[in-house]
């Protein structure tokens, strides 16, 4: 099949792939971000920039990477359903996230359990 045959990348295919490189790295943000506040981790919020900003880009990366296999697997004239499958599995990988950048066993937290997982983290769902 020639390029012509499958469609050219549309203008929205490149905005919906913003959107999930931007929506994805500022959700896995915001729930680090949540998860060290909570837990009081880090001497400031600068402290842990650093981190915060290789997790957010990292997250932001690996759902843009799928946004791609994805919208090329199924057709470059579809939308919709690259795009719910890539938010369904930009969901399923905050939990590897979480369990990577979360505080480690043992870091020295007095406002979380011993396993310096959040309260309010499903406790179905181990990190």
């Amino acid at each position: 099949m020639s390029e012509n045959e499958r469609g050219p990348y549309s203008a929205a295919a490149w905005g919906i792939g913003w959107v999930v490189f931007l929506a994805s790295g500022f959700a896995a943000s915001i729930l680090l971000s949540n998860a060290w506040h909570d837990c009081d981790i880090g001497v400031n919020t600068s402290a842990n920039l650093g981190d915060l900003v290789m997790a957010s880009t990292s997250m932001a990366a690996a759902s843009t990477f799928l946004w791609v296999l994805v919208r090329k697997v199924t057709g470059r004239r579809r939308l919709l359903y690259p795009l719910l499958l890539t938010t369904a599995a930009a969901a399923v990988l905050l939990w590897p996230l979480m369990a990577i950048w979360h505080a480690p066993d043992g870091y020295p937290v007095s406002f979380c359990p011993p396993d310096n997982v959040p309260q309010w983290w499903p406790a179905w769902l181990p990190v």
